[in-house]
């Protein structure tokens, strides 16, 4: 796994750039952020609610599950949209922790990928250095 990522380090550098530039939009139109980030996460716990509910009918199971996804989405979709300065508040506290705790994973993997990279690098230079050590031994 730590190949596949150490080979895609693109990947986390797009990801890093994407968070710069969402940082910065929040920096320089805190208001428009909060305002349209409120109303996407109504939005989208709404539908997503409307749609969990139509797939619990729609199902023949009628898993229990779909059906209190759909109810918390929908209450959630309404309480955002109702109370927006509350639901502000609660975004911004779990965008603060998700943050952090993603900060934090991501640096304990960045010096993992970091390993695999000096180890990718390091291992041809170690087996010539064996062979030579190995054939002057001789």
């Amino acid at each position: 796994m730590l190949d596949t990522l150490a080979r895609n380090w693109w990947a986390l550098a797009l990801r890093g750039v994407a968070a710069v530039l969402f940082g910065l939009l929040t920096f320089f139109l805190p208001g428009i952020t909060l305002v349209t980030l409120v109303l996407l996460f109504g939005a989208y716990a709404l539908v997503d609610g409307l749609f969990n509910l139509l797939a619990f009918f729609r199902v023949a199971s009628h898993h229990w599950a779909l059906l209190v996804e759909g109810v918390i989405g929908i209450i959630a979709g309404i309480v955002t949209f109702t109370w927006p300065t509350i639901t502000a508040i609660a975004l911004l506290y779990l965008i603060a922790f998700w943050a952090i705790f993603t900060g934090v994973f991501e640096i304990v993997a960045g010096i993992r990928l970091r390993k695999v990279e000096l180890n990718r690098i390091r291992a041809p230079f170690e087996d010539r250095l064996l062979a030579e050590a190995m054939l002057q031994t001789d």
